[in-house]
């Protein structure tokens, strides 16, 4: 059976680790790919950093990043995080993004994961 989460939030405030997207699957799942999109809700053509976004698997730590505005366009900053056959997470393990704005500036943040299970 296929599985696919996604949720967002709207950032106004530099609170520290912010929620994005949690999903805890009922059943063991095999996780794909896993992805995060964030942008300015007001274009801005000044490059700037919007903040660390963390995966956090059971509550720790296992991916974090930088995410970065462009000067170019609208194209927000996004991660694709592949993982070939999968990672098996059990039916009781929390999986989420949760996020550490740079700024007070408002910005949406978009966290999805696929797989199967």
């Amino acid at each position: 059976m296929a599985t696919f989460q996604h949720a967002g939030i709207t950032t106004t405030a530099t609170t520290a680790d912010q929620v994005i997207s949690s999903f805890t699957p009922t059943n063991a799942t095999s996780w794909k790919c896993t992805t995060l999109v964030a942008y300015l809700t007001t274009y801005s053509g000044t490059e700037s950093n919007l903040g660390t976004a963390k995966l956090q698997s059971g509550g720790t730590d296992i991916f974090e990043s930088r995410i970065q505005n462009t000067d170019l366009d609208t194209r927000p900053g996004v991660i694709v995080l592949p993982w070939g056959n999968g990672i098996t997470f059990d039916g009781a393990t929390v999986v989420r993004w949760i996020t550490t704005p740079a700024a007070a500036t408002s910005m949406k943040w978009n966290g999805s994961f696929f797989g199967q299970g």
